[in-house]
């Protein structure tokens, strides 16, 4: 298969700007993964589609999300079966499909005494969870066997745990995956590309202009329809409320820490002493992660959210809870990540931990709109939203393949016979295109940068095919040194910048430029509070 890099930004835009491109079929607003899988389901189906976004892919939730892949037993639990099988079929879809970039993952549900859930019905749980699956890898493990496992747990007040397994994912590459597909399937994707206003005739949408966010030109796009997949941005195109829906932002934030320092080789529910939550501690790139918070975000949406200290104290408290003896401390962070997910609410007030994450979808005139969801049930999304836009499109086609990602006839051991586990890694996150991703780089550059499984062959890939335009895409997207590495990767930069300006040209003061920003957003977005 021969490689299909992003769309060019600027001939994309003449092609637009000189009308050459025509009417789109399809015109999807938002590049995360909701977006990008409605924009894969509508190439799929024959339709001429364009993909936008304001920022970058992925910049908002599909960046910054807890990179669980799951079904969601708290979802079972409430008695929503329907939510919780799609979301346990598109899951075990989704190992199938993509290994390595979606991975299966042990995870440890400690059972308190005289807490609720009593043992039999957890084991209800875990049973019918497997089940809705169709798998079977829940089993009931003793105290013993738990502190063998989390060597410096506490199990003072337990009574055991059920084992299970759900799965984690790199949210933003499993975003940057579906757009390849698309774009190799012939869609059309651009970032820092503003929906400016919709175009309307006679109460119907059928356009909109579109602004290049860093120049600030504008153009007219007719479509036939445009669909918002802007998630907690959709009420600025659309009107939720007509749908008697209220879409409320809600902020989850989570801690990076060193794996030698607080090590867990799976994942592990942890009780909040303070209010009685569930969160977890997991690997995820070789760290460990502790979250999520789960409160009401009122602060703008334009700018990225960000840890308050309250969040960091909480999470901090949290892990103590169950590891007194060896607790992580604010001192070992190596970075933190905020993101906002919408919440779909009939407007009433109440805990937002329990709120529902089932996705909406309502169609305004020419214009069809979906929110809420999560990461793991895209797919489900996007085929409930190209069937309500149906009625403004000729009939599109019905492939018999339903694959979201194309599979690849190599293994890791060919690409990168040193190491062929890193390869098939890469062949998770790249498809087939990993082959001259790697080939295209110099052998220094194909090695993993210390501490992680990232390649600088890899930011230079990005630079070259994945539509790059400022330093913290490349960091914090396409690969994740940014959080992974003390400092925001300052050890790399050097050799980063060297690449940037043989493959993209950036100048010197474009660099100083580029890292001025970059370190800025590092010190406000992706730190802990005491070192802002």
């Amino acid at each position: 298969m021969s490689r299909v890099s992003f769309t060019d930004r600027n001939q994309l835009w003449e092609e637009m700007e000189a009308g050459s491109a025509g009417e789109w079929d399809v015109i999807v607003i938002g590049g995360g993964i909701t977006g990008s899988g409605i924009l894969r389901e509508a190439v799929r189906m024959g339709f001429s589609s364009l993909l936008i976004e304001q920022r970058d892919f992925a910049w908002g939730s599909s960046s910054r999300s807890s990179k669980m892949v799951h079904g969601g037993l708290r979802y079972l639990a409430s008695g929503n079966i329907s939510l919780t099988r799609h979301a346990l079929q598109e899951r075990e879809k989704l190992i199938s499909e993509a290994p390595r970039l979606v991975q299966r993952l042990g995870y440890y549900f400690p059972l308190y005494k005289n807490r609720f859930p009593p043992r039999f019905a957890a084991g209800i749980l875990f049973w019918l969870y497997d089940r809705l699956a169709g798998i079977r890898d829940h089993r009931r493990i003793k105290n013993g066997e738990l502190g063998q496992i989390f060597t410096q747990l506490d199990t003072t007040g337990l009574n055991g745990a059920f084992y299970y397994t759900d799965a984690v994912t790199d949210d933003a590459r499993l975003t940057l995956r579906v757009l390849h597909e698309s774009v190799r399937a012939g869609g059309k994707i651009r970032n820092y590309t503003r929906a400016d206003q919709l175009l309307k005739s006679a109460g119907r949408v059928h356009g909109l202009i579109a602004e290049d966010v860093e120049t600030g030109k504008k153009i007219p796009l007719q479509a036939k329809v445009v669909i918002n997949a802007t998630g907690a941005w959709a009420d600025r195109l659309g009107n939720a409320a007509l749908a008697g829906m209220k879409i409320r932002p809600q902020r989850g934030s989570h801690l990076i820490i060193p794996a030698e320092k607080f090590p867990v080789a799976q994942a592990i529910f942890i009780l909040h002493p303070d209010d009685g939550r569930r969160l977890f501690i997991y690997p995820w790139e070789g760290r460990t992660i502790i979250g999520t918070t789960d409160i009401y975000h009122p602060r703008d949406l334009d700018t990225a959210a960000s840890i308050t200290q309250e969040e960091l104290d909480y999470l901090l408290a949290a892990a103590a809870r169950l590891f007194p003896a060896t607790p992580p401390r604010k001192e070992d962070v190596i970075s933190s990540w905020s993101g906002v997910r919408p919440i779909i609410t009939s407007g009433k007030s109440g805990d937002p931990s329990k709120a529902s994450r089932e996705h909406k979808v309502w169609v305004e005139n020419g214009l069809v709109s979906c929110s809420g969801g999560k990461l793991t049930t895209f797919h489900h999304m996007a085929l409930d939203v190209m069937e309500k836009a149906q009625k403004y499109l000729p009939a599109g086609a019905s492939p018999a393949d339903r694959r979201i990602f194309s599979s690849h006839s190599i293994a890791g051991i060919e690409i990168l016979p040193e190491d062929p586990d890193r390869g098939d890694r890469l062949l998770g996150r790249y498809g087939e295109d990993a082959s001259e991703l790697l080939s295209s780089a110099p052998a220094e550059e194909r090695r993993a940068i210390p501490g992680t499984q990232t390649c600088l062959a890899q930011a230079r890939w990005a630079l070259r095919c994945e539509s790059v335009l400022h330093l913290d895409d490349l960091m914090l997207r396409r690969t994740r040194l940014g959080l992974l590495l003390e400092n925001g990767g300052e050890e790399v930069l050097d050799k980063i910048s060297q690449i940037a300006k043989e493959v993209c040209g950036w100048t010197e003061q474009r660099w100083q430029s580029e890292l001025e920003r970059y370190r800025g957003i590092i010190g406000k977005y992706y730190t802990v509070p005491h070192d802002r």
